[in-house]
């Protein structure tokens, strides 16, 4: 099941909850940055280096709040979703309730990969059929790719990870049951 939509919403969601940026102007503090004309029309620059240190160190802060949110919200989803499956299956039978379950799953896997600071969890597709997960997109380095599939595997639920994330500079991996 493809869940192309919760990373977007997540991601609106963190640069929403991040705006108080470097040299953004706050209600009762100094700025950061300030420009000014003088009398020849020159214009001078002043950096608070300080002020510019310290708005980012709150913007780093409300950046870890807003995952922490983020990862929260998706398991709090995952696991509504597996109630919700729970509640299906008692009504409609097994096959839906596996569909819940695997959105479930990918819900989990996403907060994870949110979680880790170290994977750009944005750049990456998390797609779950009958607890197969399928990882697909590109990162930097091959350890943001291990990273991503050892999380992955270590999710509830999951019975299979295919690690089809694609390294930036490389090729791409190859399909499952080909060879180079």
């Amino acid at each position: 099941m493809k869940t192309r939509a919760f990373p977007l919403a997540a991601a609106v969601w963190l640069a929403a909850a991040t705006i108080p940026m470097i040299g953004c102007e706050r209600p009762g503090e100094p700025e950061a940055v300030e420009a000014e004309r003088d009398a020849q029309g020159k214009t001078h620059i002043r950096v608070d280096g300080d002020q510019v240190e310290r708005n980012l160190e709150q913007a780093g802060e409300n950046l870890e709040q807003a995952a922490d949110q983020v990862q929260e919200g998706a398991q709090e989803v995952g696991e509504a979703l597996e109630r919700g499956a729970e509640r299906v299956e008692a009504e409609v039978g097994p096959v839906v309730r596996d569909v819940l379950d695997d959105a479930a799953i990918t819900a989990k896997v996403k907060a994870t990969l949110l979680a880790d600071p170290e994977v750009k969890a944005f750049q990456i597709d998390v797609d779950t059929i009958d607890g197969r997960v399928t990882l697909n997109g590109k990162v930097a380095s091959n350890d943001q790719r291990l990273e991503a599939e050892k999380l992955a595997s270590r999710t509830q639920g999951v019975r299979e990870v295919v690690n089809l994330i694609q390294v930036a500079g490389q090729a791409p991996p190859p399909a499952p049951g080909t060879s180079r």
